[in-house]
């Protein structure tokens, strides 16, 4: 269980590497509005993050158990998510183009705070993106307790990282380092997509392999 674990954590960490929308929104307010309104905006991510985790833990809570239909078709549903997401990845050849740092306007925390829960809440992905992690680790049988705790570490490293990204855009090394490897940050994040969608789709097809 605990490798499992490993597995989904570290799944969703390469996601986290990987740029998607709420990256690009926290660039843009460091670079452009400043740390103070770039933090408040990865608070407003990892709240975000923290609401879709715990709607969704609800949601499979009411679920039948996982020998029922229901359960097996959102399995296979996000079985597939995952499996198309990690070919995307995997076919991806994009360059990052980031804005350049330009001249601060001393934004605030509470408009960062908000700009981060509203992009974040509005990302039909995210919702559908952790269905497919938690999805897993239901799937293994864990315990409500763990589930709570893997979602509480989530929600910390989202927190973390995200902070941590805000300081390392200073530095023109780490901007250039983000530019050329966003490929391999890509290939990781497909590869870790592909192992977990294929888990969920091969439970679908035969509930109790694993």
């Amino acid at each position: 269980m605990f490798a499992l674990f490993l597995l989904v954590a570290g799944t969703h960490f390469a996601a986290l590497l990987s740029p998607g929308p709420d990256f690009f929104l926290l660039i843009r307010a460091a670079l452009l509005q400043g740390r103070r309104q770039a933090d408040g905006c990865a608070g407003g991510i990892a709240l975000a993050n923290l609401i879709s985790m715990s709607m969704v833990l609800l949601a499979l809570s009411l679920l039948p158990g996982e020998g029922g239909w229901l359960w097996r078709l959102i399995q296979g549903i996000g079985g597939g998510y995952f499996v198309w997401l990690g070919l995307q990845a995997l076919g991806s050849r994009r360059e990052l183009a980031l804005p350049e740092q330009g001249e601060r306007a001393g934004g605030r925390w509470s408009d960062g705070l908000i700009q981060g829960v509203l992009a974040s809440s509005l990302n039909p992905k995210l919702p559908i993106f952790y269905a497919g992690l938690f999805g897993v680790l239901r799937e293994a049988a864990m315990p409500g307790w763990a589930l709570a705790l893997s979602m509480g570490w989530m929600t910390l490293v989202v927190l973390l990282w995200d902070m941590a990204l805000v300081r390392l855009l200073d530095h023109a090394r780490w901007r250039t380092w983000l530019r050329r490897r966003v490929g391999l940050l890509d290939r990781i994040c497909g590869a870790l997509l592909l192992v977990l969608g294929g888990w969920l789709a091969i439970g679908a097809v035969q509930p109790g392999w694993s």
